[in-house]
Order: C-alpha cells, then structure tokens, then sequence
C-alpha cells in the first residue's frame, strides 16, 4: 500500500509541475518570445543548410572538373 501512495503521490507532483510549466509557457509574452527564438533558430538552421548545399555543389563543381581532366588526359 506504501508503494501505490508514493506512486500516486509522485504522479500528483509531477501533474503539478508540468501544469505550471504549461501555464507559464502559455501566457502571451512568453508565448510570443519562445516563438521569436524559435524562428530566429529555424533561419539559423536554413542559412546553415543553404551553406552547406552550396559547400556541396562546389566541391562536386571541383570533382567533375578533375575527373574530366583526368580522362581528357587519359584519352590523348
């Protein structure tokens, strides 16, 4: 019985907890501040992406340009 009191009692603080967390996660101002660092991370992981791709395209750019030189010189 002591353990299903301890259960329930854990349950009850960890219902607590995440209600206030939500109510205070809730309000307006924070609400509208977590959604400003949320976007400003989400264009952070974008440019970082775009980088990333473009890092891509050049260093394939540079593989083609070798390969071909290698076959042009293969072929003479």
């Amino acid at each position: 019985m002591k353990n299903e009191d301890s259960k329930l009692l854990l349950g009850l603080v960890v219902g607590v907890v995440v209600g206030a967390a939500v109510t205070y996660l809730a309000t307006t101002e924070k609400r509208e501040q977590l959604m400003e660092e949320f976007n400003n991370l989400a264009d952070k992981i974008k440019d970082g992406y775009h980088q990333a791709v473009a890092k891509y395209k050049e260093g394939k750019a540079e593989v083609e340009q070798g390969a071909k030189e290698v076959k042009d010189a293969i072929t003479e």
